[in-house]
């Protein structure tokens, strides 16, 4: 739930409440008056008090750097400040604010360098933890006369670690600054605006490194982590395999068994830690642990399988998945051995999405060759009714290599539902299933992200004076199908993963935040979300068709169709999603297209709700046309547009509502659709539960053109709050019924049965 902050006001924020997100639009920042503020990011978590200045650090970067979570009883008082220039007038008109904000910048910049030295020091000690463990179980196993097994990510840590981070010069500077008692420190801050603006701008500074680096070993520690008790080719497992082997045995080794306890001492430690600290919940598998060790402890001899978690997973058909996918796809030999050297290099990074110049152009190699291979893997695939595991693996969800995922997630990932199954009411299509489309002609291409489709395209590149070459290029499925992949996954894909600046298209476990299991985005689940929005929402996907009827001297009639949006999932995880365009080609009575990832970091409640919302919006923008923000022709988007432009102005609203509203257009950066699509979430998931969350004006366009059920409708319009609206929904009920009472009139009149769209449009408008 993010806030609703009014700016220069004084804001309460209930427990709980994001009052801003990491990688949100810095719009405005917020001074903490009372309570206490969570402060998260990869690596950090801390807590600001009273006198902090809530995304101050980030107003050149013009993007949260933290997640800000209000505890209890936090209030708050947003600035209009997204921008250097409005920070120093605030300095050098503010002097109150001189000495606050630089002193509160110094805690925080104190607070994160203990975060990042307590993660620089625990990944040490981890490493160090890791190595010696392996070698004691190397030598305890061989002392034992059995083969002790290899661990090839432990074996390779020492030289893949992160290389020590180069801090500013000046971050010393400020850390004895904050040692200073604090009444000095804002008496010394407050007394020049020039001081304080130059101590601010230095502060600024240190951020984006000491960000940068506790992020780096967040993800050190996590990735040892999974070392120690994740992988299946852990540390842990391999310990108590050999402790059971020995018990089984009769014997037993004090050195493996003082090893166990110390191997689930620092288990503890470092899940503590990356919980706390990190941020990442690695959601260990506690059940199956205790289960072995308890077998290691009782008096009872286990059997030789007694230790195995679940029935085994036959894993050996992914072996060499990466030359299994370019050998299948049949690709140049020079551009199959680019991309496994692309994939080999990505490997050996210690830190595989950093910013740094060599991973950078490491995964901009991998992304030239795998859409190449993708392409050519998928026409070859649909001759082949049983292409191989791994292929189907890789077209699928990008998956690439089994080395770039832990056991656990590959074991989830060959095991997870199937995406299509059931009658879906929304078309859900795998990237390959879509692109099958395409390619045999049941579906156009997309537009791409110039907003040209393929015919638009095709008529500039074809030869003009060749009278054959546009119909053959409009036939070619197989140019269609590559227009597909060069404009629309090329170019979507990274911006439904997310991550667009350490954007890699295959799957790794590395860049997965999420559990793999509950991630995965099917047909059903999709459908079962936007089935919610449509049981408040009931007219969302009806389209008008104008209609004549000759026989009964009808020239125009609108009847209503029904068209669910189609659904591409992406084959990569990540945490976007794109309403990419609401009609097919220019035909209106046609599916809309929504993109998402087909493993989503995110609530696909919530994410449908967004999409659904845009799907409004631009539905509404493509049946106006060039009027569709024109108040004199209204509308949902002209009507809300007008709404926002002038709503300074409007006798409706009162001082607070008109603050409220100039709130909302600051944190949407004065974008109408997103400040539509909030309002649009708090009418399907508040008002139509009958809690009041939108000013008259807004509820009164939504309840116009995006009516409530009537079921649920029935239990509002008798409330005050709703009689306009209402009244204006009924007035245009009536109408309607009028209109399809008199056509009916006029069939039975003349002795005909009722057209059936009739019939289906009376069901859509008056019974829904």
């Amino acid at each position: 739930m993010a806030a609703e902050l009014t700016i220069n006001e004084t804001t309460p924020v209930p427990a709980g409440t994001e009052i801003f997100a990491k990688g949100d639009e810095l719009t405005c920042v917020a001074l903490v008056l009372k309570g206490r503020v969570t402060v998260s990011s990869m690596g950090i978590i801390v807590t600001l008090g009273s006198g902090n200045f809530l995304g101050i650090c980030d107003v050149a970067k013009g993007e949260h750097s933290f997640t800000y979570v209000a505890g209890d009883g936090v209030s708050v008082y947003p600035l209009p400040i997204n921008d250097i220039p409005k920070v120093k007038k605030l300095l050098e008109g503010k002097a109150q604010y001189r000495g606050l904000l630089v002193t509160s910048q110094n805690f925080f910049i104190r607070d994160i360098n203990k975060s990042y030295n307590k993660l620089r020091n625990a990944s040490g000690e981890l490493l160090s933890f890791l190595t010696q463990s392996y070698e004691k179980y190397k030598n305890e196993t061989t002392k034992a006369g059995l083969i002790p097994m290899e661990i090839p990510a432990i074996e390779r840590m020492e030289s893949e670690g992160p290389e020590e981070m180069k801090l500013p010069a000046n971050l010393n500077y400020y850390l004895e600054v904050a040692g200073i008692e604090v009444e000095a420190q804002r008496s010394f801050l407050g007394a020049k605006s020039f001081v304080a603006f130059r101590h601010y701008i230095e502060q600024c500074e240190l951020f984006p490194a000491l960000i940068d680096g506790c992020r780096i070993y967040g993800e050190h520690i996590f990735k040892l982590f999974r070392s120690l008790i994740m992988d299946e080719k852990n540390i842990f497992a391999y310990a108590t395999k050999t402790a059971l082997d020995l018990k089984r045995s009769g014997q037993k080794s004090d050195a493996l068994s003082s090893l166990i306890d110390e191997i689930i001492a620092k288990i503890d430690e470092c899940e503590k830690l990356l919980i706390g600290t990190v941020g990442t919940d690695p959601k260990l598998n506690r059940s199956g642990m205790e289960k072995t060790y308890m077998a290691l402890l009782s008096d009872s001899v286990p059997d030789e399988d007694g230790d195995e978690q679940g029935e085994e997973i036959d894993l050996s058909v992914l072996s060499g998945s990466l030359s299994q996918i370019t050998n299948y796809s049949e690709v140049d030999d020079e551009v199959a051995a680019d991309f496994k050297k692309s994939i080999e290099d990505f490997l050996k990074l210690s830190d595989k999405f950093g910013r740094t110049k060599e991973a950078n152009t490491i995964r901009k190699r991998i992304s030239e060759g795998f859409f190449t291979i993708y392409e050519a893997a998928l026409i070859r695939s649909f001759s082949d009714p049983k292409p191989p595991l791994a292929v189907k693996l890789f077209l699928t969800y990008g998956y690439a290599s089994e080395e770039l995922l832990t056991e656990d997630d590959l074991k989830t990932l060959v095991t997870l539902p199937e995406i299509g199954a059931g009658e879906l009411d929304c078309h859900v299509y795998t990237m390959a299933e879509w692109l099958r489309e395409i390619y045999e002609g049941r579906k156009l291409p997309s537009k791409d992200e110039f907003d040209e489709d393929y015919e638009e395209h095709m008529r500039k590149e074809v030869p003009k004076g060749d009278k054959l070459a546009f119909p053959k290029a409009m036939a070619d499925g197989k140019a269609k199908m590559h227009f597909e992949i060069d404009k629309l996954f090329r170019y979507a894909d990274r911006l439904v993963n997310g991550n667009i600046s350490t954007f890699v298209p295959v799957l790794c476990s590395e860049g997965i935040m999420t559990s793999l299991a509950t991630s995965a985005v099917t047909g059903p689940s999709v459908n079962a979300a936007v089935r919610k929005i449509e049981n408040v929402d009931y007219s969302i996907f009806y389209r008008e068709v104008r209609t004549f009827y000759e026989q009964i001297e009808v020239n125009n009639f609108t009847n209503i169709e029904r068209y669910t949006p189609d659904f591409i999932l992406f084959p990569v995880c990540g945490g976007g999603a794109q309403m990419w365009q609401d009609i097919e080609g220019k035909q209106k009575t046609t599916h809309a297209r929504i993109l998402l990832p087909v493993l989503t970091e995110n609530d696909i409640n919530a994410t449908m709700i967004k999409m659904m919302a845009h799907f409004r919006w631009e539905k509404c923008r493509t049946d106006m046309g060039a009027q569709w923000n024109n108040y004199r022709y209204p509308s949902l988007t002209s009507e809300y547009t007008d709404y926002l432009q002038f709503y300074k102005k409007n006798s409706d609203l009162s001082p607070e509502k008109k603050e409220k509203v100039k709130s909302q257009l600051t944190q949407a950066g004065n974008r109408h659709r997103d400040v539509f699509t909030k309002d649009y979430t708090d009418w399907i998931l508040k008002e139509a539960a009958g809690a009041m969350r939108l000013n008259k004006i807004s509820r009164d366009i939504l309840f116009t053109y995006c009516p409530i059920a009537q079921e649920i409708a029935a239990g509002l319009v008798t409330q005050t709050s709703y009689a306009d609206a209402a009244k204006r929904h009924v007035l245009e009920l009536k109408k309607i019924e009028k209109n399809i009472t008199t056509i009916e009139h006029k069939f039975n009149k003349n002795g005909m049965d009722i057209p059936a769209e009739i019939e289906q449009t009376k069901k859509f408008l008056l019974e829904a």
